[in-house]
């Protein structure tokens, strides 16, 4: 497995007010991707990838260390 970079923020937009930017950089395992997307609180893709980020945050941190 390759991982050069991952990287996922996301900030509240400084002019509109209920918009989050969400910035997304992804170079692993042969993928590409940088992306900035622009998203309402109640956009339900949005929430969806909200609740899968932090699942999958949880389950890495408190893994154990394999080896």
């Amino acid at each position: 497995m390759q991982v050069n970079t991952i990287k996922v923020e996301i900030r509240k937009h400084h002019v509109t007010p209920g918009i989050n930017v969400l910035d997304l950089v992804i170079d692993a395992n042969g993928e590409k991707i940088v992306k900035q997307t622009q998203h309402k609180d109640t956009d339900q893709a949005y929430k969806k990838f909200v609740e899968d980020i932090v699942k999958v945050a949880k389950e890495l941190a408190y893994a154990r260390i394999e080896g």
